[in-house]
């Protein structure tokens, strides 16, 4: 898998919200997005899904134009995890899962084994099999977005897209989620995007980082080379501290403390 994003520029009517990004990665990688409210990562993310129409440059995934695809193919390719989902009836589990292969059924078909035995084997992979007769309404926050990233997973896609995955977490399904991401892409060989407002979840399971923000600015590398001290002020305009505090498995464990002004 390769996506490519050249000079885009995108928005809404007229206006355009964002300009001039550009950005790669491969199977594997993980890109985290970063930037403060209003600089358009909603609005680029939604490009990215193909819901919103580009003002100009090119998005390639595996050097095809994305925007040529049929809504169908493009779901074949492209998962999207939101970051709030609230099923208007009481599923079990493992028909939420069923629900990700849409796109490989037929118009006039149903669900097969073959896809029941895929959403089964995406729940074994996120080691929540225990959950799938469990009803979808009845779980927790972190065991719902455990069982979206599965759906979403059950479309074999190439790159999962991810709005705030950890977004309405507490601290230990936060971390829960993080480290699936992580083994994802390092196990699956799928590419990652997400957006997310902790820079220290960048450090924890991103090969890669964008940050976007205020006056059009973008800059994107390796989270060791891209979260600084500066750039965090740049970006969030406060202050904050970037710590490394050691190594794990030859990488660089780097946190972001912020400093409290009186």
């Amino acid at each position: 898998m390769r996506l490519e994003v050249q000079d885009v520029s995108c928005g809404y009517a007229g206006k355009a919200i964002v300009s001039g990004i550009s950005l790669e990665m491969g199977s594997g990688d993980s890109l985290c997005l970063l930037g403060p409210n209003g600089v358009g990562k909603t609005t680029f993310f939604k490009t990215l899904l193909g819901l919103l129409k580009l003002k100009s440059g090119k998005i390639l995934l595996n050097g095809e134009d994305i925007n040529k695809w049929s809504r169908k193919t493009f779901a074949k390719k492209v998962g999207y995890v939101p970051q709030v989902h609230t099923p208007p009836f009481p599923f079990k589990v493992i028909d939420v899962v069923v629900m990700g292969r849409t796109a490989h059924v037929g118009v006039f078909s149903s669900p097969g084994a073959k896809d029941r035995e895929i959403a089964k084997e995406t729940l074994e992979m996120l080691s929540i099999s225990h959950l799938q007769e469990r009803t979808y309404t009845e779980l927790s926050g972190g065991e719902r977005q455990l069982v979206m990233i599965a759906r979403a997973l059950a479309q074999q896609p190439e790159i999962l897209i991810m709005d705030e995955p950890t977004s309405n977490l507490d601290f230990g399904n936060q971390i829960k989620v993080l480290c699936q991401i992580k083994r994802l892409t390092k196990e699956s060989n799928i590419g990652v995007i997400m957006t997310t407002h902790f820079p220290d979840h960048a450090f924890l399971c991103a090969s890669r980082v964008a940050v976007m923000g205020r006056n059009n600015t973008f800059i994107t590398g390796t989270p060791v080379d891209v979260i600084s001290e500066e750039v965090l002020k740049q970006t969030y305009g406060v202050d904050v501290k970037v710590i490394e505090i050691g190594e794990q498995m030859g990488e660089k464990l780097k946190i972001c403390v912020p400093v409290l002004k009186h």
